[in-house]
């Protein structure tokens, strides 16, 4: 990698990946258009820090899943960092060791704009979201911008700089959640998830019977 490429923004999409779908892939097409950005490193998380985002398939088979779908793009790149470590997956805490890793480089990290409202909530807020560039991904019918008044521990001119990055509306919205029901009643999702993906969830049996 040259010392330029070194220095172009990072682009990072975390998640449960329960499953990878469409519209994780969307997301990360969209910020493949940023300016710079040559690389989307994909981030499973390992154990989710809020009991509403239990999973449904072991941590290590989604971790699979989404090393499976990364192969199959030059510029997706699949990084088991929060398996490196015990306990729940804080971003604060990937965010840091990535900044750590790569010092100097933006960092982008990609959310949907479903979680915009709560972002000044997230653990340690105020260090994450200077050592890191929230990029918004807009829904279809989604209204929900990032304001001043979500991030309003922020300063003036990181606020300009967070406020210069965002994404084009996607073109899929997909919830997991729908897509294990349809799973599990044995309804064709292909349309919503990968092929690689699909058949490995397929031939592991995951999402076929209702989660207990």
């Amino acid at each position: 990698m040259s010392a330029q490429q070194e220095m172009n923004p990072l682009a990072l999409l975390g998640g449960v990946f329960d499953p990878l779908h469409q519209g994780h892939v969307a997301v990360a097409e969209a910020a493949l258009e940023l300016p710079g950005v040559e690389e989307v490193r994909w981030i499973p998380c390992k154990e989710p820090p809020h009991e509403k985002d239990s999973t449904h398939a072991p941590a290590e088979v989604r971790l699979a899943m989404a090393q499976l779908f990364c192969q199959e793009v030059e510029q997706f790149t699949c990084d088991d960092i929060e398996f490196e470590r015990d306990g729940p997956s804080w971003t604060i805490d990937t965010v840091r060791a990535l900044a750590e890793q790569y010092p100097g480089r933006p960092l982008l990290w990609l959310i949907g704009s479903d979680n915009v409202r709560l972002i000044g909530r997230w653990k340690e807020a105020e260090e994450l979201w200077n050592l890191a560039i929230p990029v918004v991904a807009h829904r279809p019918g989604s209204g929900t911008v990032l304001r001043r008044e979500h991030l309003p521990f922020l300063e003036g001119e990181r606020w300009r700089l967070v406020n210069s990055w965002s994404l084009p509306e996607v073109s899929q919205d997909i919830s997991s959640t729908r897509l294990r029901s349809l799973l599990a009643a044995g309804k064709d999702v292909g349309d919503s998830i990968p092929l690689a993906v699909l058949e490995a969830l397929e031939s592991g049996g995951w999402y076929q019977q209702p989660a207990p």
